[in-house]
């Protein structure tokens, strides 16, 4: 029978998350009569040896007013338990041990990918959990939207059309680098929504010649160019244009041949396409000044946002229909929402990749470029 529930928030931080944990608790105490308690910096806390440093207590008291506030108040971290490192150091006993010497039944989480494989390891030991989306990149599959993603569209489209304004103004090229690995939905969204001109995405890769030429194309006719790029937007080694710039610009060169590496869940890092978008953009249209292109990399800026409307909405409705999944026996499930609707989605089913699918008439007439 589950009695205490802990909250557990993984990955990067975004709008939303605070929403779901109030909407949790809340019903959770009024319908069922639980006891909540949160889990500092998600599964490295729940792994530590000092678990009861890590703890907060939740309450009605202490979730007041919590689903308008930004982040969560929660932390969070990308430590992977089930990696093959940590699980032959003995890390899925050790999580499961520590959870169940708090008197802890069962666990709520909100992730992207990489946390939901790591509740899906946690259900795998007979643990419950249920989890709620949570990714400005909105890539999990099973749900149309993730908590975050609403207001990280919302502030990414105000701040593009910032610099689509001041491109204008100067006559300029603006080059916008907006988070993204593998899926381009938040590229995608936000410069349909402030207006870029071109925009760049993880699933239609396209040489730098048809960049540079449409970008000269737009320049010349306009004399601005606005273009929002996904930072897994990648661009070949062998591309001859690349070649081209790398022999006479060592800040490409060097940006370019820059090894990363990868994080705890084997995601290669990335970072910096705008920088390199635009300094290949002044060579190749022999531009005088580097300052004729400007590169805004709008990063973390997405993440610790106060949560709109929407995501507070989606947050609720998330939370309350985790708390009533947990008590009817439920386990290895995610929360999604699927039109208007409130679903359930099984762990591997949201873990396919959700990549943009929109067909390729309509990605061109938004500016997509491929």
């Amino acid at each position: 029978m589950i009695k205490k529930v802990a909250f557990m928030t993984g990955g990067g931080d975004c709008a939303g998350i605070n929403s779901f944990i109030a909407a949790a608790v809340r019903h959770g105490i009024d319908k069922y009569n639980l006891e909540f308690v949160g889990i500092r910096k998600a599964f490295e806390g729940a792994c530590s040896d000092q678990i009861e440093e890590h703890l907060v207590p939740l309450g009605l008291n202490e979730v007041k007013g919590l689903e308008i506030k930004p982040s969560t108040i929660l932390e969070s971290s990308r430590f992977n338990p089930f990696s093959e490192e940590n699980t032959n150091k003995g890390f899925p006993q050790k999580l499961k041990a520590n959870l169940k010497k708090l008197g802890i039944d069962a666990v709520l989480a909100t992730g992207g990918n990489d946390t939901i494989k790591s509740c899906n390891g946690l259900h795998s030991l007979d643990f419950p959990v249920i989890a709620a989306p949570k990714s400005i990149d909105n890539d999990v599959s099973g749900t149309d939207i993730m908590l975050g993603y609403p207001t990280a569209v919302s502030f990414g489209a105000k701040a593009v059309r910032s610099t689509v304004e001041s491109a204008i103004t100067h006559r300029r090229i603006s080059i916008t680098e907006i988070m993204g690995r593998d899926a381009g939905w938040l590229a995608l969204n936000i410069g349909i929504a402030g207006g870029a001109d071109l925009i760049l995405i993880p699933e239609k890769q396209t040489g730098l010649k048809t960049v540079c030429e449409r970008v000269a194309k737009l320049y010349q006719q306009n004399k601005y160019v606005n273009i929002v790029v996904a930072e897994g937007f990648r661009i070949h080694p062998e591309d001859p244009v690349l070649k081209r710039v790398k022999e006479v610009n060592p800040v490409v060169k060097a940006m370019t041949e820059e090894t990363l590496g990868v994080d705890t869940h084997g995601n290669p890092k990335l970072g910096g396409i705008g920088q390199i978008l635009r300094r290949i953009i002044k060579e190749e249209l022999g531009l005088k000044k580097i300052e004729d292109v400007r590169a805004t990399d709008l990063g973390f800026t997405l993440r610790g946002l106060i949560p709109e409307a929407d995501d507070v909405v989606l947050g609720t409705r998330f939370g309350v229909t985790a708390v009533d999944l947990l008590l009817s026996g439920e386990s290895g499930k995610m929360v999604g929402i699927q039109g208007s609707k409130i679903v359930t989605v099984p762990f591997p089913e949201a873990l396919i990749q959700k990549r943009v699918n929109w067909n390729d008439q309509d990605l061109q007439s938004v500016g997509v470029v491929f």
